[in-house]
């Protein structure tokens, strides 16, 4: 990073969304709970006792979950009634809610007028899905959540209020979600994205920091353009133990996702 970009003020920050501002973990668990009960009578099994299947196969491996699971069972399937269930699980009515520390940053950066955005890979229905269950959160008491270890266990799972188009505009100023563009190729670290939030945001590359938490392709970006990052590490965050994609690391690391505010006042402080 040069010293020009270095002392840039900060006009925007842009958040990753899976085990950034949301859980990846809740939404799996919200998951299994939804498909538990859609495939009981199907596979002719308790509920629960699918749903702890789901998470003795999850220790193995997670690729090809719903395949491994009738193999488990014994019972035939089609490519078309997989291909169903998978399409259940990504859009299902998933309640979701902000990580805990996320209300507070959002207020700070918004009395700030910092602008703020999303850049996230994976279906676009289900990270809609996320967005809207997670912002409407916002508005039901104080964003409080159970603790992780806890969640799969569970037989309530928090209720929020879908939030509004208008609701979300107001906190996140652009949300760009990459598969949009044609498809996987334009995931992360492909810097498509990065340019068209910019253009969106009217803020120069280096006016922008972005927040993630995987180290494969999140920061990967400072290659490209002059974007600062910071890493958040959550807990059950699926990609923890990543390694850092060409060596490049983050600008910053952050405890907890209220640290980006010091940052931004240093950085911007006349």
């Amino acid at each position: 990073m040069t010293e020009s970009i270095a002392h840039n003020k900060i006009k925007a920050v842009i958040f990753d969304l899976d085990d950034t501002l949301v859980s990846e973990y809740e939404f799996i668990v919200s998951g299994y709970k939804f498909i538990s009960k859609r495939l009981s009578d199907r596979l002719g099994r308790n509920p629960d006792e699918i749903n702890d299947k789901l998470w003795d196969l999850t220790k193995e491996a997670y690729s090809n979950m719903f395949n491994r699971l009738f193999d488990c069972y014994g019972e035939p399937y089609t490519d078309g009634e997989m291909q169903e269930i998978i399409f259940a699980y990504r859009n299902h009515p998933a309640k979701l809610q902000f990580y805990p520390d996320v209300k507070e940053t959002l207020f700070a950066l918004k009395k700030r007028g910092i602008l703020m955005g999303i850049i996230s890979d994976g279906d676009p229905a289900r990270q809609r899905n996320k967005i809207r269950s997670a912002v409407g959160g916002l508005k039901n008491g104080d964003n409080s959540a159970k603790p992780m270890h806890s969640l799969h266990n569970s037989t309530n799972v928090e209720i929020t209020t879908d939030a509004s188009d208008e609701e979300i505009k107001y906190w996140f100023n652009e949300i760009i979600l990459n598969d949009e563009f044609g498809g996987e190729e334009y995931r992360k670290p492909n810097p498509k994205g990065f340019a068209e939030i910019a253009k969106r945001l009217r803020a120069d590359p280096s006016e922008m920091i972005y927040i993630g938490d995987n180290p494969a392709k999140d920061f990967h970006i400072a290659k490209d353009m002059p974007v600062r990052t910071a890493r958040i590490i959550r807990e059950h965050g699926i990609y923890n133990d990543r390694g850092y994609l060409d060596g490049i690391r983050e600008t910053w690391r952050l405890d907890g996702l209220v640290d980006i505010i010091r940052i931004i006042d240093e950085a911007n402080k006349a």
